[in-house]
């Protein structure tokens, strides 16, 4: 696998740590293309070591792709060089937070990954298209043998950062997004995005469907999923338990009813920059070898 995972010691969740296989790299890299191409299923094969199916495109799904992962812009460069004093300061504003946007909506994807590697059989919602959208990361629902019964609704958080711990706990942090969503808060947003996940599965009657959305509400089978990239500046002793602690007070239930996972780099901004570089190579070599927009 591209990613592998190792099981470290929590009392707050079954948490593990991640590890990008060097020696498998390049097909990591070959899902997050087809992903940002909007090509779950050409993502899919990959992961299965299928043949790709080109596809037809328009002339802007590849470059709008490279725009997603190129962070800072050209422009705010050089504004940053070269402007007055006050255009100076709004142009490192623009690249701080086009980087965070960029690494968070990369880390998403790769995350996506991570998730459809340890669930082959169950059913995921695709990364968000649009960075910094709001709302849940993601939904991973497991159903029964018979596919009309749900036995487990998985929702995600996604973060990286240089302080993760700061994104956690603070005042609209994931703890508190995790609260909310145990107080009934979000139930609307939440039902929505399941009844558009779930009309996509085959033979699910209006009915089923109906009962799959309302699970979501069932403590005994909803789960939280919490993943994290930062550096291994964060790393305290042998591993980053401390990121996840609190995770059993704003989400009561069984030890494996929430999920943390970690994903450290040597800096974190570095190893998403270096992983956005290789995304956009890998892009720009589909692109260069199809024709007539098809990617």
């Amino acid at each position: 696998m591209p990613v592998t995972q190792s099981q470290l010691t929590s009392t707050e969740c079954s948490l593990t740590e991640w590890s990008i296989d060097p020696a498998r790299r390049d097909q990591l890299v070959t899902i997050l293309a087809y992903l940002y191409l909007q090509q779950e299923q050409n993502a899919e094969r990959i992961i299965d070591t299928l043949e790709t199916r080109t596809r037809s495109s328009t002339e802007r799904v590849l470059p709008n792709a490279i725009a997603k992962l190129t962070a800072p812009r050209p422009a705010d460069i050089e504004m940053s060089q070269y402007g007055d004093e006050v255009e100076r300061k709004k142009a490192a504003d623009r690249i701080k937070v086009s980087i965070w946007h960029r690494d968070g909506h990369l880390f998403q994807y790769l995350s996506w990954v991570v998730a459809r590697l340890a669930n082959p059989n169950d059913i995921l919602t695709p990364p968000h298209v649009r960075q910094a959208d709001k709302g849940f990361d993601g939904f991973i629902i497991a159903f029964d043998d018979a596919q009309k019964r749900v036995q487990k609704v998985v929702l995600c958080e996604d973060k990286a950062s240089q302080d993760p711990r700061r994104l956690v706990t603070k005042r609209g942090g994931v703890w508190d997004e995790i609260t909310s969503i145990c107080a009934g808060e979000r139930e609307d947003e939440a039902s929505t995005a399941l009844t558009t996940l779930l009309k996509a599965v085959p033979g699910l009657s209006g009915e089923e469907l109906e009962d799959a959305v309302d699970a979501i509400f069932w403590e005994k089978i909803r789960q939280f999923r919490v993943s994290i990239a930062t550096g291994e500046d964060q790393r305290r002793t042998t591993d980053f338990a401390h990121l996840v602690a609190g995770f059993d007070d704003v989400a009561l239930g069984a030890l494996s009813s929430r999920i943390g996972g970690v994903l450290p780099f040597d800096d974190v901004r570095n190893g998403l920059h270096q992983l956005a570089q290789d995304v956009i190579a890998k892009l720009q070599s589909i692109g260069a070898a199809t024709e007539g927009g098809d990617v």
